[in-house]
């Protein structure tokens, strides 16, 4: 072997397993010349691709040789299965259905736990940061985390969640909680796991890539890992022991996903499910996964996510010749989009971590250089998805589904705006910060309130939107479910807010009577309240205008900033109970107790 140095036990053991696994021409050009600190950074490299990956290298290299030998030979993964559609419940967003499932899920919230997957830049937005850091809308500048972890704050006492980090993400997610305290979360609520890479193949038998002569080309194995870090952090097994019941993984720019929380986990606890994917009506032919049940013809059956690319074949080859066509509707898919949030039962998931230590299925998706199928174009790696877990259940676990329209739950920011143009829906900067606005809007008039529409569509970069306005932001700690927000809201017909319009309200806020053309913020920490009441607010509200040229990335990608104007009334209580009225032509807050208008009762 001295042909392959190693310089201590260690480094021998992991150059024993390469040769062991054909991986002699990582060696070729190695010199006697080289130093050891040259040969350490490489073997430091394939422990920790070999350490992080269960079962080690060697079980990577098998899994690899199966599938490119699969891959090679064309086969159909879904061969011998047939999509039926799986059982699930289907809530109109406010109905008496909806309240009841909120209600339920309001009584399991306290024993959740949450996941965040979180391990990818903003590159396909032109953003090259971290995405969890940008704004979910800019009237308020809220970030993503932000918002997260205020949702959680709001839902319930210290509720656990996990972040899945990568190399390029960690440094600067651990960097924005410390800048911001955690954003109000207690010592230890937050857990980081980090994700490595795994090992790029040249070709049909498994040889690993080199990048350099002591290094070797490495690439994210998928957000599947996710299982794989929660098992070996012990996450999971402590949350149960705990007495948690549930656990939900959501994706790291929806920030719509939270807003059927409460209806999801009250139909998992309905239903006894063991998975619940949280879905959105589909369309034919929509570059979206379905949800469906497959059973095979040997009598095993699953429900799980089928990619879009390989639903309409699936669907052509064994129920319908039409392939992906509209159910009995008339207009969407009978099978739910799969939009990668779901709920998982907390104890049967930590036995099943404990028997599959997290791995899931894997697939490989190489770019052949010619018709030989032997080498490949670039590198190719093995990929896992954490929605594909249902796959290693048995039988008899319950998977189900809880579909609810999309403007209610799921409006991502991953595309460049000049990429967007051309999409349907936009899934950009500026859509999801519209998406955010008009959910909020359209819940206020769903508790009766007069909140005029867009009447007009609003374009930035080329993307058009007809819900940007009026710009209504409700923070999680104003109301995290509907029978909330009506409390909020105990008079509708008293509330007015024109189209030009933009309303912040955070905390522990009622509003009575409000008449609003212009802009209003009003905040409460912990510890205070407020009422709005008897308030007429006119002024020069919010503006839009073009970015800058030397705008920075967070507000380049959106083509515009958004600017508060100076008469904009704007309150952040800290302590006591306050009420906000307007006082000549303009709007005042007074302590509760005072005496005056803001003593006075509506009629």
């Amino acid at each position: 072997m001295s042909e392959y140095p190693a310089d201590t036990p260690a480094q021998q053991k992991l150059r024993d397993i390469l040769i062991a696994e054909k991986q002699e021409h990582l060696y070729k050009d190695w010199k006697a010349s080289d130093t050891k600190e040259q040969r350490k950074a490489f073997y430091d490299q394939i422990a920790t691709l070999d350490g992080a990956y269960p079962g080690g290298l060697k079980a990577y290299l098998a899994s690899a040789r199966d599938l490119l030998a699969a891959s090679a030979k064309g086969a159909n993964p879904l061969e011998g299965w047939t999509p039926s559609v799986p059982q699930g419940e289907s809530l109109q967003f406010g109905s008496e259905a909806w309240l009841q499932a909120e209600d339920l899920g309001s009584q399991e919230v306290s024993k959740c736990a949450f996941v965040l997957v979180a391990g990818g830049l903003g590159e396909r937005l032109g953003y090259s940061r971290i995405k969890v850091e940008l704004p979910t809308e800019t009237a308020s500048a809220t970030k993503y985390l932000e918002y997260y972890v205020k949702t959680l704050l709001a839902l319930g006492d210290r509720l656990p969640l996990a972040i899945m980090v990568s190399g390029d993400t960690e440094a600067m997610t651990r960097q924005l909680l410390k800048e911001n305290n955690d954003f109000g979360a207690a010592k230890g609520q937050i857990t980081l796991m980090k994700q490595e890479k795994v090992p790029a193949l040249q070709d049909n038998d498994a040889r690993i890539a080199p990048l350099s002569t002591y290094e070797v080309q490495a690439k994210p194995h998928g957000h599947g890992d996710v299982h794989v870090l929660l098992h070996q952090s012990g996450l999971v097994k402590k949350w149960a022991s705990q007495g948690r019941k549930w656990v939900y993984f959501f994706q790291d720019t929806n920030a719509l996903g939270f807003r059927p929380l409460l209806a999801t986990l009250g139909v998992s606890k309905q239903h006894n499910l063991h998975c619940n994917f949280l879905t959105v009506p589909r369309l034919p032919g929509q570059a979206v996964g379905g949800v469906a049940k497959l059973t095979h013809e040997d009598g095993r059956e699953m429900t799980l996510n089928v990619e879009y690319n390989q639903l309409g074949p699936l669907l052509k080859a064994t129920v319908d010749p039409r392939g992906d066509v509209a159910g009995a509707d008339g207009v969407h898919s009978p099978y739910p989009g799969n939009i990668n949030q779901f709920v998982l039962a907390c104890g049967p998931y930590a036995q099943t971590l404990e028997k599959t230590r997290g791995v899931m299925g894997e697939f490989v998706n190489p770019k052949y250089a010619d018709s030989t199928k032997t080498t490949f174009k670039k590198p190719a790696r093995l990929e896992c998805m954490m929605q594909d877990y249902p796959k290693v259940l048995a039988k008899e676990e319950k998977v189900g589904f809880t579909s609810v329209d999309a403007w209610i739950s799921f409006s991502p920011c991953k595309n460049a705006t000049a990429d967007a143009a051309t999409k349907s829906p936009p899934a950009c900067a500026l859509s999801a910060e519209a998406d955010q606005y008009a959910h909020c809007a359209e819940m206020l008039r769903w508790c009766g309130c007069a909140v005029e529409k867009q009447s007009m569509p609003e374009a930035w970069g080329g993307v058009a939107v007809d819900n940007l306005r009026p710009a209504i932001v409700l923070l999680p700690s104003f109301a995290t479910s509907l029978k909330a927000l009506k409390g909020r809201v105990p008079s509708p017909k008293f509330v007015t807010v024109t189209e030009r319009s933009t309303l912040i309200l955070e905390g522990d806020v009622t509003v009575k009577s409000l008449q609003l053309d212009g802009g209003l913020v009003v905040k409460c920490a912990p510890g205070a309240s407020c009422t709005i009441e008897h308030c007429v607010a006119a002024n020069a509200g919010f503006v839009r205008g073009p970015a800058p040229g030397d705008a920075p990335e967070a507000t380049a990608i959106r083509g515009y900033v958004t600017v508060r104007g100076g008469d904009v009334p704007s309150f952040d209580f800290t302590s006591g109970s306050w009420v906000v009225t307007s006082e000549g032509s303009g709007v005042v807050a007074r302590r509760a107790a005072e005496e005056g208008c803001a003593g006075c009762v509506v009629a």
